[in-house]
């Protein structure tokens, strides 16, 4: 039973951040050897925030007890989609020709925020692993001292 606080951490690395990345490891790698393609874009960090998120969602969904935390975790990530979809407009915007957006600053600002979104999912999933670890323990009657 202790190994799946774990096994989800190691799930979730797997099957969220590792899937995530494949469009930009396919970018990254495709850059290499075709001439043309950027080996970065705004679009794979939006679709890699969105994927991250969405994850946090449904593992939240799960979760029993402690709903102010609960909440304040769903807000985050509403916000963050938020801010994603924001990216995403300004990104469909430069598509349809306007020149009024730097697509470098685009790109950066998508960049960064992957990384925070990143960061601010892996802590929730400690969180919840500390919390799926603790409750184990509480069931066969070994709660640490607070």
């Amino acid at each position: 039973m202790s190994n799946q606080p774990t096994t989800k951490l190691v799930k979730w690395f797997c099957y969220t951040v590792a899937i995530g990345l494949i469009p930009s490891a396919l970018r990254f790698l495709s850059s290499t050897f075709i001439e043309g393609i950027s080996p970065i874009s705004a679009a794979d960090f939006i679709a890699f925030g969105f994927v991250l998120h969405i994850s946090i969602f449904n593992e939240l969904e799960h979760m029993i007890g402690d709903e102010s935390w609960k909440s304040f975790s769903n807000t985050g990530s509403i916000f963050a989609i938020v801010l994603y979809g924001a990216l995403m407009f300004s990104l469909l915007i430069v598509e349809s020709g306007y020149k009024g957006i730097k697509i470098a600053s685009l790109t950066n600002c998508s960049f960064v925020l992957a990384i925070c979104s990143f960061v601010f999912c892996f802590f929730i999933l400690l969180r919840l692993k500390a919390k799926a670890k603790y409750e184990t323990a509480s069931q066969v009657g070994e709660v640490p001292c607070s």
